[in-house]
């Protein structure tokens, strides 16, 4: 197939529908949208005051465009055909709770002001963790995540891309979709194998299928309380406490999330709070506790100051400890 034969066959989205959201102040977009510690992906796109990305919602593909307006988002759904309102009326709710839009962290702005935060906070007041996806599409990217390195796992998820999902083109760029559930449960842990994913099959099957036979409702996980995610979650295939805990502040917004530190964050922020190479992880946790009930959010903030940092400037440890 040539190139121009790849690019006839993906979706093109030339419906447009307008809506404005008005996030809770303080609310920084740039922060909220892009996470330089997180690894890249071709699902979406960020540029400053601007963020493109894909997303599958009750069988639809639609492309998203997300603009900064100063203390409003501007939202340009892209569809193949003209959204009912209906459609249009549930799919709000979902982008308020995935881009964490109205979650009030005005007590952790204004309350911490010693030098470790304070400065932080100045720069990236209102950053808050969000979720961008649904959980399946998050526990995806947990898993080819395990023990490999940024280029294997970014290799990976292109080729589930390119099996399970589409390519969608709109507003001028073309991105990855993921895929329903049920498209992957479909397929085999062969075939799985077959796109290189590794021992990382057997898991992605399993799981897949659980969300595919409704094992799980992300939607009614939302109204419960943290125990209670907690315990649900650990139910599903090959999910650890580390996941879970990682779950619990990104896609469920438990500011205080912050039990265990894995241990390549416990090198990275030994080095950061206390200028060693490694220092015991209760230690680290130990720290963290003087920003009750925000202790993970805390944790963001620092972590991710880092990371912005690193786009702007070559940090030589830092380099050493990130798998490339």
């Amino acid at each position: 197939m040539n190139y121009l034969s790849k690019v006839m066959a993906h979706l093109i989205l030339k419906n447009k529908t307008f809506i404005e959201l008005k996030p809770r102040l303080p609310y920084n977009f740039d922060a909220n949208l892009h996470k330089p510690s997180h690894f890249p992906s071709s699902d979406n796109l960020w540029e400053k005051g601007k963020y493109w990305i894909t997303m599958v919602w009750s069988g639809k593909y639609l492309g998203l465009k997300f603009e900064d307006m100063k203390n409003k988002i501007k939202v340009v759904i892209y569809s193949q055909k003209p959204l009912s309102r209906g459609f249009i009326d549930d799919l709000i709710p979902e982008l308020m709770w995935r881009f964490n839009i109205d979650q009030d962290i005005s007590g952790f702005c204004d309350k911490f002001k010693d030098e470790n935060m304070r400065l932080i906070i100045k720069k990236w007041k209102g950053m808050k963790p969000i979720a961008s996806n649904s959980i399946y599409e998050t526990l995806i990217i947990y898993i080819i995540l395990q023990n490999a390195t940024v280029r294997r796992s970014v290799q990976m998820l292109e080729n589930l891309f390119n099996k399970f999902g589409k390519k969608v083109q709109f507003d001028n760029k073309i991105l990855s979709t993921f895929w329903e559930s049920e498209a992957m449960a479909k397929s085999s842990e062969e075939e799985l194998r077959e796109l290189k994913v590794g021992y990382r099959a057997k898991t992605l099957m399993n799981l897949t299928k659980q969300f595919a036979n409704k094992e799980i409702d992300e939607f009614e996980l939302r109204k419960k309380s943290r125990d209670e995610v907690r315990r649900e979650i650990l139910k599903l295939y090959g999910i650890g406490p580390a996941s879970v805990e990682y779950l619990l502040f990104g896609d469920f917004y438990f500011l205080d999330a912050l039990e265990t530190i894995p241990p390549w964050e416990q090198k990275i922020l030994s080095r950061l709070l206390f200028n060693k190479k490694s220092v015991p992880s209760q230690k680290i946790l130990n720290f963290f506790k003087r920003y009750k009930p925000y202790e993970k959010l805390a944790f963001h903030y620092i972590w991710e100051d880092l990371f912005w940092k690193r786009k702007h400037e070559h940090i030589d440890w830092l380099e050493k400890e990130i798998r490339l």
